[in-house]
């Protein structure tokens, strides 16, 4: 996985052959006008050929986006080489918004906003999102990002909101999948409220869910591929939205996942069926393992999970004594992306490990933000550091 993250950081997405493509116009067209739109340059960078108002594409290519809004209006859900509906990726790229605050992609609630895909069998794609908003996305797989097998997908400083779909609002991924630095917020989905991990292996980092909901399973993710895990906040998200008494749990694992410095806590399983039934924030299926790398928040373990390998650095609530996190709201504190950084009682705070940044289980070096850790004495438990020295001594007034 990290030859993975590194092929995408300094391999085959910023290969020298690549060409720099700068959307000029924010409007879904495809014209002769001079200018070059984002869906015109993603065919640019698939076909490796001028096209429309946009230079030709060579290789692993960079689109680049200026801050706005940039909506598809080119009605026609289903298409699969980029004409219409959905933007279809077909080859390996970066797309680069000027940050998640300022650069927004708008689905059409029709489609997927992206679909990533190969164009022939057994070729490998390679695909970087990153600095931008995309909401408003459906499908019955990904409502903002269908990531299919053959991808390698990172998802970096992006804020996923307001998709729906099927399976995994957010991001569906049958391929390798990074998300980092990023957040998902108000997804809706049958199961994998933010995402469906069906592929694998997936590796998410300084990641932030907060008010995903599935009728069924999985309010946050669902997992039936490997993953790993560290420093994510889960809160608020809520499983069985339908009250059919059939949805447990944030989080669903049904492979092997590995959690460490993270919150998993205060989300909402809407069953009706009795406390044997209501399994907020996860469930571990047959196949699946969630396994303790250290340094957790476990608000309420529930009936349907185990958190194995626990370690003394874990803290597991229950039905009966449930572990609130105190966190601040879900906004912007400082950087391009909504984090919930600790209050000043928060059980998270420099409850991190101990351990440098790069050793096993030790938190990432910086936050969501950038910010570095720790600035404590150790590292918050989480997305998001409390970075206001100030209050780390205990005098700022209690939450109400």
């Amino acid at each position: 996985m990290r030859v993975y993250l590194a092929l995408l950081a300094g391999g085959l997405v910023s290969s020298v052959s690549a060409a720099t493509l700068n959307v000029t116009t924010a409007d879904d067209v495809i014209a002769a006008d001079g200018q070059c739109s984002l869906r015109e340059a993603i065919t640019a960078a698939n076909t490796d050929s001028a096209f429309m108002g946009c230079a030709a594409g060579s290789g692993a290519d960079i689109v680049v986006l200026a801050a706005g809004e940039y909506r598809i209006e080119r009605a026609g859900a289903g298409e699969n080489a980029n004409a219409s509906g959905d933007l279809d990726i077909r080859s390996s790229l970066a797309v680069r918004g000027a940050g998640a605050d300022v650069t927004r992609i708008r689905g059409d609630r029709d489609d997927h906003v992206f679909d990533v895909a190969v164009p022939v069998a057994g070729q490998p794609v390679v695909v970087s999102i990153e600095g931008v908003t995309i909401r408003n996305g459906n499908g019955s797989l990904g409502g903002a990002i269908v990531s299919a097998a053959g991808v390698s997908l990172l998802v970096s400083g992006c804020s996923i909101a307001n998709n729906t779909a099927a399976q995994g609002a957010g991001i569906a991924s049958d391929g390798s999948l990074e998300v980092v630095n990023s957040a998902f917020h108000a997804n809706v989905a049958d199961n994998g409220g933010a995402l469906w991990i069906s592929g694998g292996p997936a590796s998410l980092r300084n990641v932030t869910f907060d008010s995903n909901t599935s009728t069924g399973s999985g309010s946050v993710a669902v997992f039936n591929a490997p993953a790993l895990l560290n420093n994510l906040t889960m809160t608020l998200n809520i499983a069985d939205s339908d009250l059919d008494d059939v949805g447990d749990g944030a989080l669903e694992v049904n492979a092997n996942v590995s959690i460490s410095n993270s919150i998993v806590a205060r989300n909402i399983d809407l069953s009706l069926g009795g406390s044997s039934l209501v399994n907020p924030d996860c469930l571990v299926g047959m196949n699946g393992s969630l396994l303790s790398a250290g340094h957790n928040i476990i608000g309420n373990i529930g009936a349907l999970c185990t958190l194995a390998g626990a370690q003394p650095g874990d803290q597991v609530g229950n039905a009966a004594q449930p572990i609130n996190p105190l966190l601040q709201p879900f906004a912007v504190y400082g950087g391009t992306v909504e984090t919930q950084p600790p209050t000043w009682a928060s059980p998270a705070l420099e409850r991190g490990s101990p351990a440098a940044a790069g050793q096993p289980g030790a938190c990432e070096a910086s936050d969501a933000r950038g910010i570095p850790r720790p600035q404590g004495s150790r590292c918050d438990i989480g997305a998001a550091e409390l970075d206001d020295l100030i209050f780390r001594d205990g005098f700022d007034p209690p939450l109400p």
